[in-house]
């Protein structure tokens, strides 16, 4: 599907970005994210991800405009396993437990094109010695990465990419940023070696695991960007805060993955708005100096800790479907991707339909926070 070239972001944003979260499976709800936005018009300047989040911000950013939704739809096409037989729509009751067989079934095979059992590789045997331990091979995901992504377009292309990560040995978490360093195949698994499941991957002499162990979700490298510029930012959350007190296993677990993961994002987004109303008071602070005062080179250095761009933050939070279980970050039911994907792209359109970030906001706002749950927006 050719996507339209129509440049839709606003005039008052210098640049426009998408944000994309770690979730496994459930990352197919970016995938339809993107296509409502794609097409939309919105040229996209920057993808910044982590895991899953990472992976197809990577294939975005690794391909021109007109053949990502393509690639996107090839990605999980390659690492989806056959489904034979149609499964029963998300709220009937015997869904959830078709999810979880299908579940089952990759722990225990592993998935087409992503990741394979390698039993002997988490255990010390001396013919392991120098290699990463882990529970599965990950060389197919490399294989599929390698087909679906052109490097070079994205260490040389318009667009800029970012990819969260952890560091094993110090425990800081990392960008790996276009911007900065050239970007291969490395990096985008590194962002996705989730422990133990997948093995650490080592650059330049440090080792790396998936970024969503410290910050699932990519906000600051955008919010704290040098120079500033006026941004229209998508962000989508594939893991909920908001939810019931669980009761029974299965919810204790869905509800911990929620929290873990959702990377405390509203309390990332509060601290965010509070900084950047704060270099918009300095900003405003500074041109009520005298000219004399102005040219004073310590409150120049102050003045530079401010600026006065504007962060429309559109805000997706995915909340799952009715058949929701423990398992459904790796929960890779063709029938329950499509489900993900319709969800996403529904959400998406409905948000398009209102279109709140292109309205006029008041003279000295820093951050405007849209968030969209199940096609509904708040605005803050």
């Amino acid at each position: 599907m050719a996507e339209p070239t129509a440049n839709a972001a606003p005039p008052h944003h210098e640049r426009t970005a998408l944000l994309l979260q770690g979730g496994g499976a459930l990352g197919a709800y970016h995938h339809g994210i993107y296509q409502a936005l794609a097409e939309a018009g919105y040229q996209l300047d920057w993808f910044a991800g982590t895991s899953i989040g990472g992976m197809q911000a990577a294939i975005m950013a690794g391909n021109p405009p007109e053949e990502r939704l393509a690639k996107l739809k090839a990605f999980w096409q390659r690492i989806e396993r056959t489904q034979y037989i149609p499964a029963p729509p998300p709220t009937h009751p015997l869904r959830k437990s078709i999810n979880l067989m299908e579940a089952m079934t990759t722990m225990c095979l592993g998935q087409p094109g992503f990741f394979q059992p390698d039993p002997m590789a988490a255990m010390p045997w001396p013919w392991n010695a120098g290699k990463r331990p882990a529970h599965y091979d990950v060389s197919p995901l490399r294989r599929t990465l390698e087909d679906l992504i052109d490097f070079d377009r994205i260490n040389d292309g318009p667009e800029r990419l970012s990819l969260g990560a952890a560091e094993v040995e110090t425990g800081k978490h990392v960008y790996f940023d276009s911007r900065d360093h050239a970007i291969d195949v490395r990096h985008v698994m590194a962002s996705g070696a989730l422990p133990p499941g997948f093995p650490a991957v080592e650059i330049d002499g440090m080792t790396y695991w998936d970024g969503g162990l410290l910050s699932n979700t990519p906000l600051d490298v955008v919010f704290n960007d040098r120079p500033r510029r006026s941004t229209l930012c998508f962000m989508v959350d594939l893991f909920d805060p908001n939810g019931q007190t669980p009761g029974d296993m299965d919810e204790i677990e869905d509800r911990r993955k929620d929290i873990i993961y959702a990377s405390r994002s509203h309390m990332q987004i509060e601290d965010q708005s509070k900084l950047h109303n704060l270099r918009q008071a300095v900003s405003r602070l500074y041109n009520e100096l005298p000219e004399d005062k102005q040219r004073d080179p310590e409150l120049q250095a102050l003045a530079g800790m401010g600026c006065t761009t504007l962060m429309n933050l559109v805000h997706f939070v995915y909340g799952g479907q009715a058949y929701r279980s423990w398992a459904k970050d790796f929960t890779f039911l063709p029938q329950t991707i499509s489900d993900h994907h319709r969800r996403g792209y529904q959400d998406a359109g409905a948000a398009l339909r209102e279109c709140a970030w292109d309205a006029p906001v008041p003279a000295g706002t820093g951050i405007v926070h849209h968030e969209v749950t199940a096609g509904h927006t708040e605005h803050y």
